[in-house]
């Protein structure tokens, strides 16, 4: 819009110079003031120059834009150049004004997509994990211990079917078994569907939501220290000799 009004007021004061002045004219020729009028003052010039851009102009402007024209053949360069820089300038913002409400109103329209079914797909993902991984479980207890998978992940099938759909390399899904053993302290192995559910997030990146998750599993930590501290500083006065 400012480029359409810039344009239009800079051909506007040029119009009114050449043709409203008659700068371009025998100074003692004999004009028609109808024929001088739309070009009169630089606003005249303006609403003409845009109803000529907008293909709405009236006889009489037609007609002194012929005469001028006729006239002064050198100024059908300017016409020429102001009907194509204006037909340009419409052009773009059309297309830009379209083109922005075409992408903003399919990126809301994706996001909408996509949160909506992302639950659905995270337990779709978590099936297919648990079918892939079934058959390490051989007791049935829903445990999966880290040696049990690195003899499973020996088969490059099966390494390559469980790198697919975790979308994470063969080392990162036996390191998350071997953390969560670690963490759990248990020698027996980790319970499945708790190992399905870091698989899922270990490809995802990290967020804001996942430093907030992990601050208050530090935060719950750091009170579980606190109040074991406190239990054997207790213990340790109540065993002191009185």
């Amino acid at each position: 819009l400012v480029l359409t009004v810039m344009t239009l007021y800079a051909m506007g004061i040029l119009a009114t110079r050449l043709f409203g002045h008659r700068l371009l004219l025998h100074a003692k020729a004999d004009i028609d003031e109808d024929i001088i009028r739309p070009f009169g003052t630089v606003l005249d010039s303006m609403f003409t120059l845009f109803r000529v851009m907008c293909a709405t102009i009236s006889a009489k402007e037609a007609a002194s834009i012929d005469f001028f024209l006729h006239a002064v053949p050198a100024a059908k360069f300017a016409f020429v150049f102001f009907m194509v820089s204006s037909s340009w300038t419409l052009l773009s913002i059309l297309t830009a004004v379209v083109s922005e409400n075409m992408i903003s109103t399919t990126s809301r329209q994706l996001e909408e997509m996509k949160l909506t079914a992302f639950e659905d797909e995270r337990e779709a993902q978590a099936i297919r994990l648990i079918e892939l991984f079934r058959d390490i479980d051989r007791t049935g207890e829903g445990l999966l211990s880290h040696d049990d998978l690195c003899r499973y992940l020996e088969d490059d099938a099966k390494a390559a079917d469980a790198a697919r759909l975790c979308s994470v390399p063969r080392r990162d899904i036996m390191a998350v078994v071997k953390v969560l053993q670690d963490e759990d302290g248990s020698r027996e192995g980790v319970d499945m569907q708790r190992f399905v559910e870091c698989l899922m997030d270990l490809a995802t990146p990290l967020t804001e939501k996942a430093a907030m998750k992990l601050e208050s599993r530090i935060a719950a930590v750091a009170r579980t220290v606190a109040s074991l501290s406190g239990s054997v500083e207790a213990l340790r006065r109540e065993s002191r000799p009185s």
